[in-house]
């Protein structure tokens, strides 16, 4: 084995091993959240983006500099021809937010999200849950579309290395359903493209990012349970 496929060996070891420790520490942490006060709430969601974060980014990057010695900001950490593909990241961020809209409507999608199940949301709440999310999505995305996917594009070339990431993601989407499992192949496959044609995971996290801090606070406007509190006087109306 060259060291080209170790190193993709090694990439999709880290993942699954990550992704399931992770997993494991969320069982863990969420038990009996139905209980928990909002500012315990809040805590909670920002343990498990920094756990995340950690797990899948800070980790991953040690293992990498220290037995391979490689420079994690070879694997996407970088701008690189980000600028030169904004209007079609721009424009692919606006279709997920518009796609967004129309599935916040799903009362099953307003079960999953927001994670933080608060009746009351207040500005606070709304900047912890979209920098937790940005948080967690650089160390998911450096070790998806950075490590995992440069790694075996080195080792397999381009489609191999584009089937085997969209595999493992659409794959580790299970738990959340099949319906979200089967959303993200075509949405990892984009992603890949991005990130591969900018030899960047910004695309990837910035995509990934308003996708997700959207669909959480189009979920909450949706829910006729949950509200927006700004002041005392200012409530949005469903």
């Amino acid at each position: 084995m060259n060291p080209s496929e170790s190193l993709a060996v090694f990439s999709t070891v880290a993942i699954v091993i990550a992704s399931y420790a992770y997993f494991f520490f969320l069982q863990i942490i969420t038990s009996g959240s139905a209980t928990k006060s909002d500012r315990q709430l809040h805590w909670l969601f920002f343990i498990r983006k920094m756990a995340g974060f950690i797990l899948l980014g800070v980790i991953p990057s040690l293992i990498l500099w220290l037995l391979f010695e490689k420079n994690p900001f070879n694997y996407g950490m970088k701008l690189g021809s980000t600028f030169k593909l904004w209007h079609w990241i721009a424009g692919a961020s606006l279709f997920f937010i518009m796609l967004n809209v129309f599935n916040s409507r799903s009362p099953l999608l307003q079960k999953i999200y927001p994670e933080m199940r608060i009746n009351t949301w207040k500005l606070p709440g709304i900047i912890l849950l979209s920098g937790g999310w940005i948080l967690y999505l650089i160390g998911y995305e450096f070790v998806f579309r950075g490590l995992f996917l440069f790694s075996c594009y080195d080792a397999f070339g381009l489609w191999p290395a584009v089937v085997i990431n969209i595999s493992l993601y659409s794959a580790l989407h299970l738990p959340k359903g099949m319906k979200e499992a089967t959303a993200a192949i075509p949405f990892g496959a984009l992603i890949c493209y991005f990130t591969l044609e900018s030899q960047s995971i910004i695309p990837a996290i910035f995509i990934h990012s308003l996708q997700a801090i959207s669909c959480e606070i189009l979920c909450i406007y949706r829910n006729p349970e949950m509200k927006f509190q700004f002041n005392k006087s200012v409530n949005h109306v469903k």
